[in-house]
């Protein structure tokens, strides 16, 4: 029985990659919110500023990726037609 290492490394650099992205990744994205959202001027004194447009950008993005791997979670492999 012969053992693909390639295969099994590569396997371990998807996971490796995926941990990251998501374990420090997300946390890192949500801070940068919370950092532009302290920054940013009051709603009330100059209508729009990047930075709070830049917040609520990366809280969605957040709230995005954590809806989305609700729904893979809950519907598994099925929604992809596999």
């Amino acid at each position: 029985m012969a053992i693909d290492v390639s295969a099994i490394l590569g396997s371990v650099g998807q996971v490796l990659v995926a941990g990251l992205l998501l374990g420090a990744g997300l946390p890192a994205l949500f801070a940068l919110g919370v950092r532009l959202l302290a920054t940013a001027p009051e709603p009330g004194v100059g209508g729009f500023s990047g930075a709070r447009v830049g917040a609520w950008a990366c809280f969605g993005l957040c709230i995005a990726a954590a809806l989305f791997g609700i729904v893979v979670i809950v519907f598994g492999k099925q929604m992809f037609g596999a």
